[in-house]
């Protein structure tokens, strides 16, 4: 049995040089695989998790949103289930000639897609950023993405940019939309998509000016092509600004009436701020909008 010793190592070892250079070639093939599906569009992404104990998520792809004008009350879709259109809609119109009732339940459903499609862009460069980070070998165009992101969330750690990526629940978004909006009679929304009153900084991009001025300098708010591009900014907003104990808390629950409370930088008002906010999304029974999702046709 001993003489046979050295024949069973030697067959061995032959064995597993061949398995790891298995999953070499299989990593190296996913990889392969992602970088074709990029270069060809940038609507899709391959979440590929290489080091061992992490979990693997499945591919997502960019929603497909239906651009559209509105020309009165009647072009906003009402959704009667959770499976919704993409309808980003380009521009908004006053709501107040409508019954109050009938005015919230149009300003939700305007906003709410616009949200959708944001939440499913982020989950979106999300994923891509979780598969760099995983990978042993990333490209130079995911490196240079990576940096892009960095440079977006204004950190360079990666655990922090995941935090800062991550969005939360819908609820809060509609609360915030409705009370930093006016329920959408702010100038700033009707003549911008500014749904929360964003100030802008740059002199080269879209924006408008305000009637009224900090000490002798005016200010200036930012114009969005859509509602969509405004939330996208938000939660750009979110991410890298002063609410760190926000996202430390959304990394950990998506109860909206517990996150809310969180938000005291947001306003000048601190804690009434996040009180007004939790009686609002109770009030008008906003988390059932959590449920919601973009139809899986449009992605």
């Amino acid at each position: 049995m001993i003489k046979y010793l050295p024949i069973f190592i030697t067959m061995t070892v032959a064995l597993f040089s061949n398995e790891q250079e298995y999953f070499n070639f299989e990593n190296s093939l996913e990889n392969y695989i992602y970088d074709v599906k990029t270069s060809k569009s940038n609507s899709k992404v391959v979440d590929i998790n290489l080091h061992k104990g992490v979990k693997k998520e499945s591919c997502t792809e960019f929603v497909k949103p239906l651009n559209k004008r509105i020309h009165s009350p009647e072009d906003i879709t009402i959704f009667k289930n959770r499976d919704i259109k993409p309808i980003n809609y380009v521009n908004t119109i006053s709501l107040n000639k409508l019954e109050v009732s009938e005015k919230k339940k149009k300003f939700f459903n305007m906003i709410l897609p616009a949200i959708l499609i944001s939440k499913q862009k982020f989950k979106v460069l999300r994923n891509r950023v979780k598969r760099i980070i995983n990978s042993i070998n990333p490209s130079s165009s995911d490196l240079a993405f990576l940096n892009k992101m960095y440079k977006k969330f204004n950190t360079t750690d990666n655990k922090e940019l995941l935090i800062r990526m991550k969005t939360h629940p819908v609820s809060i978004v509609l609360a915030q939309a409705a009370i930093e909006s006016a329920w959408g009679e702010s100038r700033f929304f009707k003549k911008g998509n500014n749904i929360f009153g964003v100030w802008s900084y740059n002199k080269n991009e879209p924006r408008m000016r305000a009637k009224e001025k900090r000490g002798k300098k005016h200010v200036y708010l930012r114009k969005y092509k859509s509602l969509s591009d405004a939330i996208d900014d938000y939660f750009v907003i979110i991410g890298r600004g002063a609410y760190k104990s926000f996202r430390k808390h959304r990394n950990m629950t998506d109860n909206p009436l517990q996150l809310v409370q969180y938000l005291v930088n947001y306003c000048e008002l601190k804690e009434k701020y996040t009180k007004k906010l939790r009686s609002f999304i109770i009030k008008n029974r906003l988390t059932k909008f959590d449920k919601y999702r973009i139809d899986k046709k449009y992605i």
